[in-house]
């Protein structure tokens, strides 16, 4: 009987194309074909309603040539996804209207189970440590909701946008970790945007595409950060096909971005049609006693009892892009007070001194001269390092600071920084940022210490982290 099965399957590759055979029908498996019924196995019963919908006639041709017309099928689940599901008889049918995507190379759509992941969630990113308050309390509302009710799918995807430094990645972190705890057979697995980009540029480039498809569709709960990265078409295409594997399956899907999807421009229509099937939610900048809060929190965790109220109060008032700039706003004042000969006393006049230049620093644009100044500052060296032709370590790390911070956090063209340090070319600039975010991808500590020079760099400049 298996001979018939394979020979099906060949029937069926004549009549579709490589993509669609390679999506729907490599997760299938033969079990028997006994008094008119084929048996076949399937990962899950969407995964076999969908399929049905993609191929409905070609699949039913290829099974009447082959093992007879009036051939009934009946789906054997491979795992056990539902322990109050009964497989059930489904004969091939004729699909409704909803569209079907055709997903490169779709392999086995379960997660392995018991395999080791890592899921780069920030473990200090909790709920408790979430302060709330009106701007976030709805954001917050549905995303405990989500974590709670993981096979629920009214909230799937969940968008969620703001500006930079308003909570955003804290808050979907926190669903990640939440999940995690309850469910630790679940593959959670956090991703910024830019990082996704790279992984699919150096799959590619390596022809390990498919490879880099499988993973993803593993994942049970899938968080993006930053989509607003994704910009390129073929990254958008293989996050499309990503991302009707998982809805179909109904996996959870997590994106945070710096806009709403209506004010996405150069993005795919169909993309953009599937990041509005769930809910759309923005963050906006904390008020007033949220920034009180927020204040008090970091004050409270680090054990800082030298800031009056009047400053807590006074820092409130005159900081209001967001919570990196408000906890961005401590750390200055501790470091100007212990600056100082014999350290100085924190107060309301020390505050009205040091605040307002601080807030107007934060108000100028970032540009590649500034980030060149800031890196050659903290890393001990000279503009004519970073332009030089040495590769000693301290110095080649540098310059790969230099332009994932560019690159990041201005528009600066990857030609011109190129240019800017010491006539390099394109290819060398985008080995820099992709070695960047592999690298804070794959080493906490070093993510860790990013993102302590990002939030310094926030106060020299409007950073948009």
């Amino acid at each position: 009987m298996q001979d018939l099965w394979n020979a099906c399957m060949q029937a069926l590759q004549q009549k579709i194309s490589p993509e669609l055979f390679n999506t729907w029908t490599r997760p299938l498996k033969f079990h028997a074909f006994t008094q008119g019924v084929l048996y076949i196995g399937i990962p899950s019963r969407v995964f076999a309603e969908e399929m049905v919908k993609a191929l409905h006639v070609p699949f039913e041709q290829a099974i009447y040539e082959t093992f007879g017309r009036g051939t009934r099928v009946q789906w054997k689940l491979e795992v056990d996804e539902d322990p109050n599901a009964n497989a059930g008889k489904a004969s091939v049918q004729r699909p409704n209207t909803r569209n079907t995507p055709d997903a490169p190379n779709a392999a086995q759509p379960t997660a392995p189970k018991g395999e080791a992941m890592q899921s780069f969630l920030n473990e200090e990113y909790t709920f408790e440590r979430f302060c709330k308050g009106e701007s976030n309390q709805q954001a917050l509302n549905i995303a405990r909701s989500i974590a709670a009710r993981l096979n629920d799918q009214t909230f799937n995807p969940f968008f969620l946008y703001g500006p930079s430094g308003v909570g955003k990645t804290h808050l979907v972190t926190a669903i990640g970790l939440e999940v995690k705890q309850h469910h630790p057979e679940k593959r959670v697995l956090f991703v910024a945007a830019a990082t996704f980009r790279t992984q699919y540029t150096d799959a590619v480039r390596t022809n390990k595409v498919n490879d880099f498809v499988h993973f993803y569709q593993t994942i049970d709960v899938l968080i993006i950060d930053d989509f607003q990265e994704i910009k390129t078409e073929k990254t958008q295409h293989v996050f499309f096909h990503i991302f009707n594997h998982l809805q179909s399956l109904k996996r959870k899907i997590i994106i945070t971005c710096d806009r709403p999807p209506s004010q996405f421009e150069g993005i795919e229509e169909r993309l953009l049609t599937r990041l509005k099937w769930g809910i759309t939610i923005d963050i906006q900048r904390p008020d007033l006693q949220l920034r009180r809060d927020i204040l008090h929190d970091k004050l409270r965790r680090e054990n800082i009892t030298s800031f009056p109220e009047e400053v807590v109060q006074y820092i409130a008032e005159n900081v209001s892009d967001s919570v990196r700039e408000l906890q961005g706003m401590v750390n200055s004042m501790l470091a100007f007070s212990m600056g100082n000969s014999g350290a100085c006393c924190i107060d309301i006049d020390l505050a009205k001194r040091i605040i307002p230049r601080l807030v107007n620093q934060a108000r100028k644009e970032l540009n590649m001269e500034t980030i060149m100044n800031f890196v050659c500052e903290r890393k001990d060296m000279k503009l004519t390092d970073l332009r030089s032709k040495t590769r000693k370590a301290p110095v080649v790390a540098a310059r790969h600071l230099v332009c994932y911070l560019t690159h990041k956090y201005t528009e600066t063209p990857l030609a011109q920084i190129g240019r800017a340090l010491g006539g390099r070319d394109h290819s060398t600039i985008v080995h820099s940022c992709a070695k960047m975010e592999k690298q804070m991808a794959m080493n906490k500590v070093f993510r860790a210490e990013m993102e302590a020079l990002e939030t310094e760099l926030s106060q020299i400049g409007r950073a948009h982290v």
